[in-house]
């Protein structure tokens, strides 16, 4: 399992330095470079690997991220508000693509949202908490 926390942690150096270091951490194979666009090209983020990822805006940060938790390849997702960045067209294309990407794979997702149209539209099952109690 891989959680990403609503602000997730970017950290000091390239994106490519970003995307490997959940690998690292996980005693997972390094992605090639191919590999490493590729999972950019899937959160719809188009930038250059050497980039500083500091210099990134948030959603772009917050896609940079996403990017890691997919080249981790975990059984299952956990996703603390992985749009909250995001404008609302941007938001549409990522969620459809996470979802997407679980489905045709097997995986679990599980989402936190603020976004009744997200979790309206994306989930098969949905629980919604109100004042600390599912209603």
């Amino acid at each position: 399992m891989t959680m990403l926390p609503q602000t997730p942690a970017i950290f000091h150096g390239s994106i490519k330095d970003n995307l490997l270091i959940g690998l690292k951490f996980a005693e997972k194979p390094l992605a090639s470079d191919n590999q490493l666009c590729d999972a950019l090209k899937r959160v719809k983020l188009n930038k250059a690997l050497s980039q500083d990822a500091e210099k990134l805006s948030g959603g772009e940060k917050q896609r940079v991220a996403l990017a890691r938790v997919v080249l981790s390849n975990p059984e299952v997702l956990l996703l603390d508000e992985p749009s909250s960045a995001l404008d609302e067209d941007t938001e549409h294309i990522i969620i459809e693509e996470l979802v997407n990407y679980s489905q045709k794979r097997g995986k679990t997702l599980i989402m936190a949202t603020h976004s009744k149209k997200i979790a309206n539209q994306f989930s098969d099952q949905m629980i919604e908490i109100k004042d600390g109690k599912i209603i």
